[in-house]
């Protein structure tokens, strides 16, 4: 008990000393001093707001729940920096009117919801008012809108709740009548300006953005009529794009967002316990009293992954009544199921789409509506579960493995290559030692080289057809059998300025001329004999086609058909660019080489084309497949990217009207034309006043050259003697207006190179070979020989395939099926050795 002494001693009366320090008791005092009193109700809506708008995922999510009970087919949402900046959606839906324009942020404004009991059948998304209002309190927002019934849009601008002027300028703040498309368009800037704590917190915009994509593709499972569409500002691809269409079902979504790796593993089941029978016909059993399932009142429709298929995170998405919600106990109680069946750490796929009566659900739980309670909650879940056990039981019988393609054996630092060479290397040294120190040994025999292990090919050699043009692939017996006037070969030895048509097939009757005068048209029944260039140091070449077949080929752009200028070809060192932006870009794809991929298109060997956009070739002991459209289209990338302000021209005998040619490229289905953006003579006309207002830039530094009356004369030689497809011009045109993003440096120039390598690059329809000779039909009905299917090749083999060394291939190559493995040596002589 002598521990008892070296305690303290209490106070023993209220005379006692007491350790409370005198600013203790002031401070006391004061707090005992203030009196309660009412919030103002700018306080209170900041509050709100911060309950109901917890992250831009949030605001989201309330917006397209707008777009959805406005029946909106089709909607689109654009984003930047997660939303924190800027974040818009676009709907076609009914749109607001007019007159609800005033009061539409309000608090508890809404046309759902008119008295309390009718919580008890509200079949729509929003029934409090509140969506609105919040974001407008914690950002700047603006709507433009149009109904049906209106002859034009409007557009305003909220603060706080209350309509405010577009700009300082401006004294009315009342919705201004503009041009626009049935539907709502809603753009949230600059979240949480006014509470710089939340932005703190949200500071992973990478996150925020990922939160966006997993809510839309939630949503676009759950509505597979409803397109959906997610990209970023200034990208113009999208990152989640759903079709829509009444005929569109939940797997085909599902399949289109996770793969279908997923999708072909995926178990659908319906349940309707008041029928005792799942509706995909099987008896779910009696271990629930009939009793009890007549009061559970449910149906349920739900993709279930299989036990074939695991992922590291699980994958939970539940709707009630068409309400994402979420539910911890149903998703631990589906947990524990797939527990028995996958592997230790693995998760499943769930989808789940429950229907309960109104009158069953209370939805007025959670401020951001993500809670609901369900009468009988504990019952259905064991219900579901029940039937879950009982699939997965079954399909857990049987196992299912799938084969995969024998993809390219790179490894990321071509260190195995590396291995081996210094293994080579190291037996090399080996061998010498010891043929020095047995000098008076017999001379020891060098292992024979069996034919399996013997390369044959070498990416250094020549063939003599890559000095011939491939006109001169002609039918030699039809020459040397027939030396009438009937049967007239155009030739060249020139084998430059070569060309495909979008039609599928080559601009077969190419004529090269180097006296710089322009070719007569290859109709002209005068043309009768070959031509032959004559072979000067610096000449012009001019290249004439005929026309196209494509549907993009109309009378309006005949003259693109016509003759065509090549600048000559000149020994090419790249010119040094200061820009900051420009060295970012080129740094980029110089950081992301894959470097076993780097020397695959150093030293591979040519085989010849295959259909549409692929090209066999050797690399070593192994031929692969490579994808033509994938690499061509990174090649004319970087070579641009490279020539940046330093490129040739190819320039047309003909100015052509950049007007017409943006008329030209609205009629073709690529360019997304729908009758709702307006008249297309309005659109080609804004167009072409924007690329006209860009020239300058665009001459300066692409060498696409547009004149003051609206012209395109020349476009840039990316490499040389190679022209792109002339029926991609409009087209080309249409997106260089349309998809870059102008009013940022680096994201112009980017989006510019883009469009042009797209614009280059070598298409499926390009290489559909054919099996007989291309003809061509005279005014007098003479038949003209000109390429034969060979020659076709000529191109990719001699233009094409040797630009490939200066390529610099991104790490995505080895994945993306760019490049495939399709067998060996070794393997080869398996089969084929005995024969």
């Amino acid at each position: 008990m002598d521990f008892l002494k070296s305690l303290p001693l209490l106070p023993t009366d209220g005379n006692s000393t007491s350790s409370t320090s005198p600013t203790t008791t002031n401070n006391v005092a004061n707090e005992s001093k203030k009196k309660i009193h009412r919030l103002t109700q700018e306080v209170v809506n900041k509050i709100s707001a911060g309950e109901v708008i917890q992250r831009p995922s949030n605001a989201l999510k309330e917006l397209l729940e707008n777009c959805l009970d406005a029946k909106s087919t089709t909607i689109t949402v654009t984003v930047k920096d997660g939303g924190m900046k800027f974040l818009q959606i676009q709907d076609n839906g009914t749109g607001i009117r007019l007159e609800d324009m005033g009061i539409v942020c309000e608090r508890f404004t809404t046309s759902k919801l008119t008295k309390f009991e009718d919580l008890r059948s509200i079949q729509s998304f929003g029934f409090r008012g509140e969506a609105l209002s919040s974001i407008s309190h914690v950002s700047h927002l603006k709507i433009l809108t149009k109904t049906a019934d209106s002859s034009c849009a409007y557009r305003a601008c909220y603060l706080n709740g209350k309509l405010t002027p577009a700009s300082p300028n401006e004294q009315s703040s009342d919705p201004k009548p503009c041009a626009g498309v049935n539907g709502t368009q809603i753009t949230v800037e600059d979240l949480f300006f006014n509470t710089p704590s939340r932005k703190n917190v949200l500071k992973n915009t990478i996150d925020e953005h990922s939160r966006i994509a997993l809510l839309m593709k939630k949503y676009a499972i759950n509505n597979p009529t409803v397109s959906f569409i997610l990209k970023k500002q200034g990208d113009p691809t999208p990152e989640v794009h759903t079709s829509g269409g009444q005929n569109s079902l939940e797997k085909d979504v599902i399949g289109s967002l996770y793969g279908t790796d997923l999708s072909k593993e995926l178990k659908i089941i319906s349940i309707d316990p008041n029928s005792n029978i799942s509706k995909d016909g099987n008896d779910i059993g009696n271990t629930t009293p009939s009793s009890t399932l007549s009061r559970l009142d449910f149906t349920m429709k739900g993709f279930f992954s299989s036990t074939n298929y695991n992922a590291k995170k699980i994958n939970f998405i539940l709707f009630i009544n068409g309400r994402l919600v979420d539910s911890k106990n149903l998703k631990t109680g589906l947990e524990q199921v797939y527990g028995k069946y996958l592997p230790k750490g693995t998760h499943p796929f769930i989808f789940i789409r429950l229907l309960v009566p109104p009158k069953n659900i209370d939805v007025n739980i959670h401020p951001t509506k993500s809670e609901v309670k369900i009468l009988h909650e504990e019952q259905i879940i064991e219900f579901i579960q029940q039937k879950v056990d009982q699939e997965l039981s079954i399909s857990s019988n049987s196992k299912t493995f799938s084969t995969q393609v024998l993809l390219p054996g790179f490894d990321q630092d071509n260190t195995s290559q590396k291995k081996q060479k210094n293994s080579q290397t190291s037996s090399t040294q080996t061998k010498s030692a010891n043929n020095n120190n047995n000098n008076n040994s017999a001379t020891r025999k060098e292992p024979p080289e069996y034919a399996k292990d013997k390369i044959r090919s070498d990416s250094k050699s020549q063939t003599l057809d890559a000095f011939l043009n491939p006109m001169d692939y002609n039918d030699n017996d039809n020459n040397n059998n027939n030396n009438n006037d009937d049967n007239n070969t155009v030739g060249n030895d020139s084998g430059i300025g070569l060309s495909y048509d979008d039609g599928g097939k080559f601009n077969d009757n190419l004529i090269f001329n180097d006296n710089g005068e322009t070719p007569r048209d290859i109709d002209d029944p005068s043309i009768a004999t070959p031509i032959k260039p004559k072979q000067q140091a610096n000449s012009t070449t001019t290249t004439t086609t005929t026309k196209s077949n494509s549907p993009a080929s109309k009378n309006d752009i005949k003259k693109l058909q016509e003759h065509t200028f090549i600048t000559p070809r000149r020994t090419r060192k790249y010119k040094q660019v200061e820009l900051t932006s420009i060295k970012s870009l080129i740094s980029d794809f110089q950081l992301n080489v894959h470097d076993g991929l780097k020397e695959f298109f150093n030293d591979c060997v040519f085989v010849g084309c295959l259909d549409h956009s692929y090209a066999l070739v050797q690399f070593g002991k192994k031929l692969y497949l490579i994808n033509l459209e994938n690499i061509t289209k990174e090649l004319f990338y970087q070579l641009s990217l490279l020539r940046f302000s330093d490129f040739d021209s190819i320039k047309f005998s003909q100015p052509l009207s950049v007007y017409s040619l943006l008329l030209v490229s609205l009629d073709s289905p690529l360019s997304g034309w729908m009758e709702s953006d307006g008249p297309k003579e309005k659109i080609a006309d804004y167009l072409t006043k924007l690329l006209i207002s860009k020239k300058e830039l665009l001459n300066e530094y692409f060498a696409i050259e547009i004149n003051d009356d609206g012209e395109i004369v020349g476009i840039p030689q990316v490499l040389d003697h190679y022209v792109p497809c002339t029926d991609n011009l409009p087209i080309f045109l249409l997106k260089l207006a349309t998809e870059v993003e102008w009013e940022f440096e680096k994201e112009c120039f980017s989006g510019i190179l883009k469009e042009i390598s797209s614009f280059f690059k070598i298409e499926p329809s390009f290489l559909k070979l054919r099996d007989t000779l291309t003809t061509v039909t005279t005014t007098n009905n003479n038949n003209i020989n000109f390429i034969k299917k060979d020659g076709k090749e000529w191109v990719i083999q001699h233009l094409i395939f040797p630009a490939f060394r200066k390529l610099s291939p991104p790490k995505k190559f080895a994945n993306d099926g760019s490049v495939i493995q399709i067998t060996t040596l070794d393997n080869l002589y398996k089969v084929f050795e005995r024969c």
